[in-house]
């Protein structure tokens, strides 16, 4: 199963709690970047102030950015192309979306690959409530949800989908999804959002039934996050791998796509800046209600940058994709869905990244190594954003 298109951390504008660290990419795919938190330290996209989701003088110019990214893993490759573009309509807002062209498993979501529209979205902010910020449209919820500095992109950070966004939450439903998204900074510390969604992918199946929530809270350079998700399964198959043996009361087994699930998630990372290091760790539990089970997930790792060169970034993580160990045992697999993985990535070229990889997988009984290429192409106005 791949895992759905990833975002990533950070915070040109979405409030204190997401403030750059040197680990936050710029330039990470899915977000609508001037009403989700997202880092663009190299793109200096506009900041949110005085209650304005951009400074004027952006005002009716669009922005855009074209990212491309092989990745091979042993056997597998699979590559993505991915055109992002926002347009100011007014100081308080703007149009945006994101659109993929894939292939492999890597960047697909269930079986689906080619093309499609990963975001499509208006965005907007209120002069009154400067904090309070509202998307409407195709979201990917992988940029709101379950941010983390140090393990989230797939393109510049770890491989292997255990260390992106919590298998648990992403089995229930945060991927790209059409709904409605509140993000809400109460204090410089503190920072609620929330969002109603479609279960299903597609626009013919669409029904405001599910809603996933999240609290924030940065203390120092520590980050804690606490996330719910609530859906209907979509029939891509991403339950723990064990479900699909579980009998059903007709006769059948494995997932429905009427069943009902939830999942829950804890994501903390710190931040050791005279180090250049980030340590995070995560857990998360995701129960199917039709079927009374569920399973857990977890990893933690580390991350320094600044190695061998400018901009460079090293990582070790060791984690559990989501599993129920006891459901394992009975069906007679003897080994449990681990992965510990070791990977280098650094700035080959102004606009060109390079990374490599080392995993094992199943508790550490295979070995396989990877190898990334990734391109960046950035279109955005600088001169207009200037003070």
């Amino acid at each position: 199963m791949a895992a759905p298109a990833q975002g990533v951390p950070g915070g040109a504008v979405g409030g204190p709690l997401d403030e750059p660290t040197p680990f936050q990419t710029p330039n990470l795919p899915g977000l609508p970047a001037l009403i989700s938190p997202q880092i663009q330290q190299e793109a200096r996209l506009p900041q949110f102030r005085d209650g304005q989701l951009l400074r004027t003088s952006a005002v009716g110019r669009p922005q855009y950015s074209l990212q491309g990214v092989f990745l091979s893993e042993g056997s597998d490759t699979s590559a993505r192309a991915r055109l992002t573009t926002t347009y100011p309509l007014t100081s308080n807002l703007l149009f945006g979306g994101s659109f993929d062209v894939t292939s492999g498993d890597s960047f697909s979501v269930g079986d689906t690959s080619g093309f499609s529209v990963n975001e499509l979205y208006a965005a907007t902010s209120l002069a009154q409530l400067p904090n309070l910020r509202f998307a409407l449209g195709q979201l990917d919820l992988t940029s709101y949800f379950d941010r983390n500095s140090f393990a989230k992109d797939s393109a510049t950070q770890f491989f292997n989908s255990a260390f992106q966004t919590n298998p648990a939450l992403s089995a229930a439903g945060v991927a790209s999804r059409t709904g409605l998204l509140m993000n809400w900074t109460a204090t410089d510390n503190i920072e609620f959002k929330a969002a109603a969604f479609s279960s299903d992918e597609g626009v013919g199946g669409f029904a405001l039934d599910g809603f996933a929530g999240e609290v924030g809270l940065r203390y120092g350079n520590a980050i804690i996050r606490g996330s719910y998700v609530s859906d209907k399964d979509s029939g891509n198959g991403d339950g723990f791998q064990e479900v699909f043996s579980l009998p059903r009361s007709d006769g059948g087994t494995g997932l429905r796509s009427s069943d009902r699930e939830q999942a829950f998630g804890v994501n903390a990372e710190w931040y050791v800046p005279n180090l250049k290091m980030g340590l995070f760790g995560r857990y998360g539990r995701y129960e199917n209600l039709a079927l009374d089970e569920g399973g857990d997930t977890f990893s933690l790792g580390f991350n320094f940058q600044d190695v061998f060169s400018p901009d460079d970034r090293i990582g070790l993580a060791y984690g559990r994709k989501l599993s129920n160990e006891s459901l394992r045992r009975q069906i007679g697999l003897s080994t449990s869905p681990d992965v510990l993985e070791l990977f280098y990535d650094f700035r080959f070229l102004p606009n060109l990244r390079l990374g490599f990889s080392l995993q094992g997988r199943d508790e550490l009984s295979e070995a396989v190594a990877g190898f990334r290429l990734k391109a960046d192409f950035d279109t955005v106005p600088r001169g207009s954003l200037k003070p």
